[in-house]
């Protein structure tokens, strides 16, 4: 990722706070959304990350960063997720 951005997501005390979010997608396009009028499926999955309080990098250019498989981003995670925030509760 971008310095600037990595920058941005390790701050401390950010309000609000923010995670890192990637959603893996499928090749073909038309494959990443199901669309009706009473649901919105993604396809595939999402991994997230908090970078808040993350070490500073001698990094120029970009990072990499390594998201743990067990971050997946589920429903109960993210309800997790907004709890914690909404309490002012840090990941």
């Amino acid at each position: 990722m971008p310095i600037k951005n990595y920058n941005e997501l390790r701050l401390k005390n950010r309000y609000p706070p923010i995670i890192l979010i990637v959603v893996i997608v499928p090749e073909q396009i038309n494959e990443w959304l199901q669309q009706t009028e009473v649901s919105l499926c993604l396809k595939r999955c999402g991994y997230w990350l908090s970078l808040e309080g993350a070490a500073t990098t001698e990094n120029r250019e970009s990072i990499t960063v390594s998201i743990p498989r067990n971050n997946l981003l589920t429903p109960t995670k993210l309800e997790f997720i907004m709890q914690n925030f909404f309490r002012g509760e840090r990941l």
